[in-house]
């Protein structure tokens, strides 16, 4: 998989396979999710609810696949060999850029996985059509218990594979730790945002708002990076 992300790309002269992929898809989702946005503004609750879904999807998909194979991005794999501008513009331009850029992600996978349960939950399909709940939208007390142990559950049997499959598991055991910890934070700031927005419709309608806006400013983040990378700063030879 590196060795195939590493071959010459086809957008800029010095651009790579993994580099131009992972912009253009880029693009799709951001459109795909602004297409989805017009649609609920627009009260086509259904047509709205199986475009996010896929998208979505299709994006956390995508994402949690290229950057394990790329080992979170650009900053590993091209690092600073890979920037062809000046010590000061790398320091002070491109890695707070790409640093936004991977909170960015990180952020909106982060959202996307509150999200997609979260359109099934607050609204109802009344004879084929999605429109949002009117009440408040609470998780019970035992659902909640059940999650996190399902999510603990699921961290052991991680970590129990990793101890028979690998010699130096610690790494491993890290990063899927922080991601099983990351999941359990999204669910226990349920409670909280059930206080802040108790209806299903507000709760929906402003935590959509926000999700769109950080995808949006991936992609700006993003075409900054590329640009830098393989067109203003590119490396040489």
């Amino acid at each position: 998989m590196k060795t195939l992300l590493e071959q010459p790309g086809f957008l800029a002269p010095s651009g790579t396979i993994g580099a131009d992929v992972s912009y253009l898809l880029a693009l799709v989702f951001t459109i795909l999710f602004l297409v989805s946005w017009a649609m609920a503004k627009k009260a086509q609750g259904t047509r709205h609810h199986k475009l996010i879904l896929v998208s979505m999807v299709s994006m956390v998909v995508y994402f949690c696949a290229y950057y394990y194979a790329r080992q979170l991005g650009v900053l590993a794999f091209e690092g600073r060999e890979g920037f062809g501008g000046t010590d000061d513009v790398y320091h002070n331009v491109f890695v707070p850029v790409l640093t936004t850029h991977l909170f960015l992600v990180t952020l909106g996978l982060v959202l996307a996985f509150y999200m997609i349960p979260l359109g099934f939950r607050a609204s109802e399909n009344t004879g084929g059509d999605y429109r949002l709940k009117t009440g408040e939208l609470k998780m019970q007390p035992r659902t909640f218990k059940i999650i996190l142990l399902t999510i603990f559950g699921c961290w052991a049997l991680v970590q129990a594979i990793l101890l028979a499959v690998r010699q130096n598991p610690f790494g491993a055991s890290v990063a899927y730790g922080l991601i099983f910890a990351t999941i359990a934070l999204v669910v226990s700031a349920e409670k909280l945002i059930e206080k802040l927005l108790p209806t299903a419709a507000r709760r929906h309608r402003i935590l959509g708002r926000v999700t769109m806006v950080v995808f949006a400013l991936v992609l700006v983040t993003s075409t900054a990076t590329y640009l830098m990378l393989y067109v203003i700063y590119p490396h040489k030879s």
